[in-house]
């Protein structure tokens, strides 16, 4: 609609009623999306994402969780006891889960756009389709979805220690023999700040996080993590602390105008060569720590994606077309203790 009394545009009455009925607006013709959000973890996710197939569990990992052999000390004569066999593998086993658009398409749009079309609504439908699915992956990845069997699995089961997942994978955690399929589950209370504080109280800097990523490095078998995932207000509280380290060099002789760039802050941040960044869709007071060698997206060799083709309603006793796009998808880890989900992180700077 047309807005009277802006500029040069007359007031609302018949003169801007002419106006209007004879002049063609001027138009963007691009479509500008307001809303939806990029998410780092993500995409690192999805490009390190394995294949998954059919079966009735379509992700099985066999994990081994205890000990299968003995070992012991010899004398001169070379004695040794007979094994015991001691089993010690289990299967983790996870199905995928299954995300689905629906995309129509109308008749009289497909009448009405067929020509003289500026925005293709067709096309901006089937970007959003794209957006949708990824700020849904996106969120689901860092919230805990056990209430609803048709979700996926998030790296909050998949770091946890038993305390909020008792099971995993359909394996106990708190079973007897079973502490090896815990996860690392540490309250920021737990983790000094310096100072006297902690990490529950003022949040991360340099030393905090380079003490958390040594305990649970060494709790994950001497294996670090491969990146860190913060909030963004977790991760400015953190950046503020490299901040006040920063040094600016100045070349006496050169000249400095409006057009002499001085970059500060950092985009991302790396604490004991483990690289640290922030997504938009981690909750604030939460950390979690990956190691993609055991910890992967599994996409559906299947259902990557995948959009059906348009069919038509006719037999339904309607004119026009409709499509799905189908992707299916799990996060799981093969071994929990390789991660950690850091929780109660205090001090975001918003």
């Amino acid at each position: 609609m047309p807005l009277p009394g802006l500029g040069v545009a007359p007031a609302a009455g018949s003169l801007y009623n002419e106006l209007a009925a004879a002049t063609r607006r001027a138009f963007v013709p691009r479509l500008f999306v307001q809303i939806y959000y990029g998410s780092p973890g993500l995409f690192y996710m999805t490009g390190n994402a394995q294949r998954a197939a059919g079966g009735l569990n379509q992700i099985t990992v066999p994990m081994q969780g205890q000990s299968m052999v003995q070992g012991q000390f010899t004398g001169y004569g070379g004695g040794f006891n007979s094994p015991n066999i001691t089993s010690g593998v289990q299967n983790g086993q996870w199905n995928l889960a299954y995300w689905v658009v629906p995309v129509p398409l109308p008749f009289g749009e497909t009448i009405i756009q067929a020509t003289d079309r500026e925005i293709s609504l067709l096309k901006a439908r089937m970007n959003d389709v794209y957006a949708v699915t990824r700020q849904n992956m996106a969120t689901l990845m860092f919230t805990n979805n056990a209430a609803n069997s048709l979700y996926p699995n998030s790296f909050q089961d998949a770091f946890d220690n038993g305390t909020n997942f008792p099971t995993y994978g359909g394996i106990s955690r708190n079973a007897s023999g079973n502490s090896a399929f815990k996860g690392q589950y540490i309250n920021g209370a737990s983790l000094s700040g310096g100072s006297g504080s902690t990490v529950s109280v003022q949040g991360f800097n340099r030393k905090s996080m380079a003490t958390a990523l040594a305990k649970i490095t060494d709790a994950a078998g001497g294996e670090a993590p491969t990146f860190v995932i913060m909030s963004p207000g977790d991760y400015a509280t953190l950046n503020t602390d490299f901040i006040g380290n920063e040094t600016q060099f100045v070349n006496p002789s050169g000249g400095y105008t409006m057009d002499t760039n001085v970059r500060s802050s950092f985009p991302n941040l790396n604490v004991s060569g483990v690289p640290i960044f922030a997504d938009h869709f981690c909750p604030a007071g939460n950390a979690y720590f990956v190691n993609v060698k055991y910890t992967a997206m599994y996409l559906s060799e299947d259902a990557a994606f995948d959009f059906s083709g348009f069919y038509s309603l006719v037999p339904l006793g309607q004119i026009g077309q409709q499509g799905v796009v189908v992707v299916g998808y799990d996060i799981v880890t093969a071994k929990s203790s390789s991660g950690a989900w850091v929780y109660n992180i205090g001090g975001a700077a918003f």
